[in-house]
């Protein structure tokens, strides 16, 4: 069985299962808007070798566009800022295999239900008291450390749109001098970024990695 089929499997006995708990979607991504502008997500893929599939829980927000600039309504787990990968509870290990077996896959579908109802729950409850837990993190948070943690066990691994994530829910919140000073950390992470990456001649990817910097600084600037 490859992926594809795989999938089919899912439709069949999953989608029927995560639908009946308010959430859209089909296949390998779902989504579920909550009403304290936040926008859980879910999705599975397959590795690109085939044989396994692989789960991630996430988050994106109603109010802004994710790291791809889609709308919430069109977001999946991949281009969103917080997530974070399950794993079968049988087992170690983050991956489900793909059997030739039938009955085989169907237990895998089974695990993968199991592992979003316990992990994912967890994941989703964090998030669930919005803005709690981003109105406690403060600008000095993300200056004194190179690997900040939401929640002290999320890493997000790009602080320049943490610092942007952050400035826009304090915008959100009112809270415009706490906003700014999340904007000026993202551009000094911009600016660092910079120079890193252009150096050299002035080719046609120095000119589009100028650009997208360049874009990134006017996003993360309040007026």
């Amino acid at each position: 069985m490859d992926t594809a089929e795989f999938r089919k499997l899912i439709v069949k006995h999953f989608s029927p299962k995560i639908r009946e708990l308010g959430w859209k979607g089909s296949g390998f991504h779902y989504r579920k808007p909550e009403e304290n502008n936040v926008v859980n997500i879910f999705g599975l893929q397959g590795s690109r070798w085939g044989g396994t599939i692989y789960c991630e829980t996430a988050i994106c927000f109603d109010f802004m566009n994710d790291l791809a600039g889609l709308s919430f309504d069109k977001s999946t787990y991949a281009s969103c800022l917080i997530r974070k990968r399950l794993h079968p509870l049988e087992r170690t290990g983050g991956a489900w295999d793909i059997h030739n077996d039938q009955e085989k896959n169907l237990e895998e579908v089974n695990s993968i239900w199991n592992a979003f109802q316990n992990q994912g729950a967890k994941f989703y409850n964090d998030f669930a008291n919005f803005p709690h837990p981003f109105d406690k993190i403060k600008p000095i948070d993300l200056q004194t450390s190179d690997n900040y943690k939401i929640l002290g066990k999320y890493y997000v691994g790009n602080d320049i749109e943490l610092a942007n994530l952050l400035k826009e829910i304090n915008l959100l919140l009112g809270n415009k001098s706490i906003a700014k000073e999340f904007a000026e950390i993202g551009i000094a992470g911009v600016n660092e970024l910079g120079k890193k990456l252009l150096v050299g001649r002035k080719t046609k990817s120095y000119r589009e990695t100028e650009r997208h910097l360049e874009n990134k600084i006017k996003e993360l600037t309040i007026e």
